[in-house]
């Protein structure tokens, strides 16, 4: 540590050409748009927003206008841009989204209901079945058919002394003489 600044730690005084260190900024950033200082707005989930709330209105004007000029020179009424169909107040892009987006909702208050209706039926003591162990009907295991062997019958067995393969050619049978 050199001597001046030792003698400024004790005397409660900066040195001179001190830079103060950049600490973490408690405030809220300034609004991004030009020529505006203004501090930027809070969402409503509590994040910070990229501008203030003046410029975030007046984009949104501005946007609202020019969506409005589109739609009078005949573009989509959601989006603005593209062509509307005929005799429709949505283009072809809209439609489809605005379908799925109903068939999605629809869907979900079909589950909603159903789930309901589950859940307001009286509670049951549970009866074991097959389906328990993932057996049904579809996956069981087929009962075995009898073939035509099972039928017919057998040959007749070969006699064992014609077996030759029975005894090794190599075996006198000296283990079964008594000596």
């Amino acid at each position: 540590m050199d001597m001046e600044s030792l003698i400024a730690e004790w005397g409660g005084k900066l040195p001179p050409g001190f830079v103060r260190p950049v600490g973490p900024r408690t405030g809220r950033s300034e609004c991004k748009f030009k020529r505006c200082r203004n501090k930027v707005a809070i969402k409503r989930d509590g994040t910070p927003a990229h501008a203030c709330q003046r410029c975030l209105d007046r984009r949104a004007r501005s946007c609202k206008r020019r969506r409005a000029a589109l739609v009078a020179e005949g573009g989509c009424r959601r989006c603005g841009y593209r062509k509307r169909l005929e005799d429709d107040f949505l283009c072809q892009r809209c439609r489809g989204q605005r379908d799925a987006e109903r068939g999605r909702k629809r869907q979900d208050a079909i589950d909603a209901a159903a789930i309901v209706e589950f859940a307001a039926q009286p509670e049951r003591v549970h009866r074991a079945s097959n389906l328990d162990c993932g057996v049904s009907i579809w996956n069981g295991r087929q009962k075995p058919e009898p073939s035509a062997a099972y039928w017919s019958p057998l040959p007749d067995p070969e006699p064992k002394s014609q077996q030759l393969w029975r005894q090794s050619p190599w075996d006198d049978g000296w283990r079964l003489s008594r000596r």
